[in-house]
């Protein structure tokens, strides 16, 4: 069994169905207090560090309402590309999450935003011994501005095209290209990015650098963590659950659909969708959560 496993049997109740509903909501509401009051992020909800360690501690939390749309464009040029983004999001995001289950997409996507706010810290710290309190105050406010969650939410895509090689994307809405190709572009991109910023140096060049990598590191950790089979007791007790789904799939007037792991049943929860797996040898049925992280069934 491995780590991120053992993880989902002690915290799997903490997970968030339909999370990336939440962070397109997130986004909206960033997008409002955008148009009502510009100066409203950067006085209360900023990353920034100085004032965190100051006291306002909430800005570890509320600065991910920076608005995905950015603040460079004209207001419906951004509209429009954040719509884009949120249907695109949305879509490699709720298939992530009915691939590897509520708890697991969370951990994803709740790690990433840890390391923002780890590596907006430690470079922080870093640079504060040479820095006057004035010049602490300063660079605080200079960290934040580059904090937008875009990498994290890049990441997504990225597990997506290691999930689903042969998918196929609309480049420009116009040329069709399969997401093994679109992955490599991205990661010749940011490693492309990832040099100049390197090459640039300064605290801006190292901190957008650091970012970069942070966001990788959260999704090749989870990728490579959350692999394997389940160990031993994690086997014991799917064959238990499965023995209970037998027994009441035999019972008169019980539920149409239930998960040979989870138990659930289409009473339990009407928005999930039930399928047989065609690998597992049997007649056993999982919802979509446990659709393609369960372990398959072989008969000795």
């Amino acid at each position: 069994m491995n780590f991120i496993d053992r993880l989902e049997r002690r915290f799997g109740r903490f997970g968030v169905p339909d999370l990336m509903k939440y962070v397109i909501g997130i986004n909206i509401l960033g997008i409002v207090l955008e148009l009502i009051n510009p100066n409203v992020y950067d006085l209360y909800l900023s990353l920034d560090m100085y004032k965190v360690l100051h006291g306002q501690v909430w800005r570890l939390i509320t600065f991910v309402l920076y608005p995905s749309v950015g603040r460079d464009a004209g207001f419906v040029v951004n509209l429009i590309w954040f719509a884009i983004w949120a249907y695109v999001y949305y879509s490699i995001g709720t298939t992530l999450e009915r691939m590897w289950g509520a708890f697991r997409f969370t951990l994803f996507y709740i790690g990433g935003v840890i390391f923002v706010v780890l590596v907006t810290l430690i470079t922080y710290l870093v640079m504060v011994p040479s820095l006057s309190a004035e010049g602490q105050a300063g660079l605080g406010a200079y960290l934040e501005t580059g904090v937008t969650l875009a990498y994290l939410n890049q990441t997504l895509f990225l597990a997506f095209a290691a999930m689903f090689p042969d998918a196929q994307f609309l480049l420009y809405f116009i040329v069709p290209i399969k997401a093994k190709w679109m992955l490599i572009v991205y990661l010749v991109l940011n490693g492309w990015e990832l040099v100049q910023c390197l090459m640039a140096g300064g605290i801006g060049g190292y901190y957008t650098a650091a970012l970069i990598v942070g966001a990788l590191v959260n999704f090749f950790l989870f990728y490579f963590f959350g692999k394997g089979k389940p160990g031993v007791h994690a086997a014991y007790r799917q064959k238990q659950r499965k023995a209970k789904f037998k027994q009441r799939a035999r019972e008169p007037g019980g539920p149409r659909h239930r998960c040979a792991i989870c138990g659930k049943t289409e009473e339990d929860a009407p928005s999930l969708e039930f399928r047989y797996c065609t690998k597992c040898e049997g007649n056993y049925e999982y919802c979509s959560e446990h659709l393609f992280t369960h372990e398959h069934v072989h008969r000795s």
